[in-house]
């Protein structure tokens, strides 16, 4: 009898603590989900590859204009028109084969473009509370 009575406050300890982990756990993957994204900078360390600097542009754009109240469909194409300048820009002298070869790539991946920006746009909104 003695021996049930120790165990019984040990079990609602570890209810407790079980309970705990899983509210601060998920408000932790809450708050980590909103996390800014890597900044421009470091995000194109990469460089030479165009579609993956494209992508990390179009999150951080998005991030920048997620209280923006502007149309999803419009804040999707300017970033998107923005972040294809900037990396066929900063790909190297105008004629060059870098520049050629970036601008190829980020023509091809323009479509791919549109849906990422679509996601980045509403992701960064929703954290917003938008």
């Amino acid at each position: 009898m003695r021996s049930e009575r120790r165990y019984k406050p040990r079990e609602g300890r570890i209810a407790w603590l079980a309970v705990w982990l899983l509210l601060s756990g998920a408000a932790a993957a809450q708050n980590g989900g909103c996390a800014p994204p890597a900044s421009l900078s470091e995000a194109n360390a990469g460089h030479g590859q165009p579609v993956a600097e494209v992508g990390a542009c179009l999150r951080a754009q998005a991030w920048e204009i997620r209280n923006l109240n502007i149309p999803i469909k419009s804040a999707v194409a300017g970033i998107v028109a923005q972040c294809e300048v900037q990396v066929v820009f900063a790909s190297g002298d105008a004629g060059s084969a870098s520049r050629t070869r970036a601008q190829q790539l980020v023509g091809v991946y323009d479509r791919g473009a549109q849906g990422r920006a679509l996601v980045d746009v509403t992701w960064s909104r929703r954290c917003a509370g938008r």
